[in-house]
């Protein structure tokens, strides 16, 4: 969308003031000043072409007029070298008016001095920018008055105009002077950096204030992240319309990129949060700190780029922005925005993200983990997907018995068959076999306590921890620790002894106390209605001690609250439309375990 222009009407006078405010502080942008500024305000002219982009430098107090002709703007010269002169003739005479897309960025600030002034600094104002497509007005500006011109609000470092013109314009763009009772709050000699684009063809920057970016799960120092689904319609859920199938079939096609910054430092693009430029420049995380694949996991199976960003801090808040660089050219810096992705990850280091799995291919999250046990981060996906693989076989041979192929008056459903029977048991069974692992320090209400009295086994020191980043204990504290119930010290202690959903993680993994995301109870409902009942599949009942301890509820706003194959954090509260065995069924919740002890 782009941001509407305010108009001053010929004749008419501009009712501007000629300040700004920022933190308290008013800064000047008028020719006419009080004595207290520090210079007075130099203008340049710079001539620009049509869709060339190049990044300019501009200090306090000074202001650029950058013009567009005519000529450049209505003029396609390789085009009409082609058609010949008289063709031009007479698309001149037809041409009446065309539309410029004016965007601009800003990609630097002046740096703050932090110990300049006590108390918390202000950001740099924003620059001006002002537009004119009158020859009565070739320096539009703060103090231009009767004339007409446009003033594109600057927010967060981008601004954008669309403007008919029928010959050529004018863009100002003013930065504040800087009064002298203020000269050791900013660095002077670190000016303003921006980009302005006039072109006739597509915008040059975008920012889109919706969300295309969703978190799929963090562990304590890494996250996992897709886009929405990547179709010729992306467009109404907030992406881009991709126009190539033959694109989204290639696995080294990844159009999006993604950056992110940590909200405890300090960042240098802090008030140009909607700038691709100042992003792309300054964020602290980049493409070199960040795994990128396709995948068609998760909500309607379809395209998705997913990025899986490393390096970050343990137990810190993070914005993720998602871009989608142009890259026509190696020159080319033109891109679009959206708006930032709020994440925070994980505290006690014993959860870690898998996802690409070769079984279980839906699963993708963080399972409860050991880096010194299995170092690498494919054994420990390949440990869980094993483990589902082997229980798997193990179901195939009891499917065999089943009259698969039998008349339909002989088959044990009319509207479920035993390919519906396989898809439910897989499910289920990547479900329970491999638990969404989370914090034991979170208090979260519908997390399970799985482990309270085991510790965390450092193979690497060989010896026990409370967590991998605390003290090895003696065994004397080992001993104390398993008697008192963990970290329940005193309380249930049945509840304490409860072990993981699958016994061979607390015996080779041996991550010690996490905290589960418990499958969502309809898998098991799923799993029962489709397949045969000499599988002898049943659910606990609600409310009883098995269901409690196995299942969970999904939460209609977006939470994960319950796990499912393919959850994605504000999107897990759509329904999913699943296909299984030709017949179309609503899948409403997700993920369910039939019994406590079935694994």
């Amino acid at each position: 969308m782009f941001a509407e222009a305010s108009e001053v009407a010929e004749g008419e006078l501009q009712l501007y003031t000629g300040k700004v405010g920022v933190g308290g502080f008013d800064f000047e942008f008028g020719d006419i000043v009080a004595e207290t500024t520090l210079d007075r305000r130099s203008s340049f002219t710079r001539e620009e072409q049509n869709g060339v982009v190049r990044a300019q430098n501009v200090e306090w107090g000074d202001n650029w007029v950058h013009h567009l002709s005519a000529t450049e703007i209505f003029e396609d010269k390789n085009q009409r070298r082609k058609r010949g002169a008289e063709v031009e003739e007479v698309e001149k005479r037809q041409e009446r008016s065309r539309t410029v897309h004016i965007t601009f960025n800003t990609c630097l600030q002046p740096i703050s001095n932090a110990t300049a002034v006590s108390g918390a600094l202000p950001q740099p104002p924003q620059l001006q920018v002002f537009v004119s497509n009158s020859t009565r007005n070739k320096s539009p500006g703060p103090d231009v008055q009767g004339k007409v011109q446009y003033v594109v609000p600057i927010d967060g470092g981008f601004g954008s105009l669309d403007i008919s013109v029928t010959g050529d314009i004018w863009v100002g763009v003013y930065a504040a002077k800087l009064p002298a009772a203020y000269k050791g709050l900013w660095n002077e000699e670190s000016p303003w950096n921006y980009e302005l684009a006039l072109s006739t063809g597509e915008p040059y920057h975008g920012f889109r204030d919706n969300q295309f970016l969703y978190l799929v799960d963090a562990d304590d120092s890494s996250a996992l992240l897709v886009t929405g689904n990547m179709t010729d319609h992306s467009s109404q859920d907030g992406g881009t319309d991709e126009t190539s199938i033959k694109d989204l079939k290639d696995p080294s096609y990844h159009p999006y990129t993604m950056y992110a910054q940590n909200r405890n430092i300090t960042s240098r693009f802090e008030g140009l949060e909607k700038s691709y430029c100042a992003v792309r420049q300054l964020a602290q995380i980049r493409s070199a700190n960040t795994d990128v694949s396709m995948t068609t996991r998760g909500l309607g199976n379809l395209p998705k780029q997913q990025f899986h960003l490393k390096e970050l801090n343990r137990s810190s808040e993070y914005w993720g922005y998602l871009a989608r660089p142009r890259n026509k050219s190696v020159s080319d810096t033109s891109g679009i925005l959206w708006k930032p992705l709020q994440l925070n990850t994980k505290k006690d280091g014993n959860c870690q993200i898998i996802y690409n799995l070769p079984f279980c291919s839906e699963v993708a999250y963080a399972v409860p983990s050991n880096p010194t046990v299995f170092g690498d981060l494919n054994n420990l996906t390949n440990f869980y997907d094993d483990l589902a693989k082997n229980w798997w076989q193990n179901f195939t041979y009891s499917l065999q018995q089943i009259q698969c192929n039998a008349s339909s008056s002989a088959q044990y459903s009319l509207i479920r068959n035993c390919d519906d029977c396989a898809a439910a048991y897989k499910n289920w069974l990547c479900a329970v076999t491999i638990p969404r692992c989370m914090d034991y320090s979170s208090v979260l209400p519908y997390l399970a306590e799985r482990s309270s009295n085991k510790l965390f086994w450092n193979a690497t020191v060989q010896g026990w921890q409370k967590r991998p980043w605390m003290p090895t204990l003696s065994q004397d504290e080992v001993n104390d620790w398993t008697k008192s119930g963990g970290w329940l010290e005193n309380g249930n202690q049945s509840m304490s002894r409860v072990p993981s959903r699958n016994i061979k993680i607390d015996e080779i993994v041996k991550p010690g106390a996490y905290k589960e995301i418990r499958p969502c109870k309809d898998l098991c409902w799923s799993l029962v209605q489709s397949c045969p009942s000499p599988l002898g599949f049943s659910c606990p009942i609600d409310g009883s001690w098995g269901k409690e301890m196995s299942y969970g509820e999904r939460d209609s706003r977006g939470d994960i609250t319950c796990s499912y194959l393919g959850a994605v954090y504000a999107l897990s509260s759509a329904s999913r439309i699943i296909v299984g065995g030709g017949s179309w069924w609503m899948l409403a919740v997700a993920l369910t375990t039939i019994v406590w002890s079935s694994l």
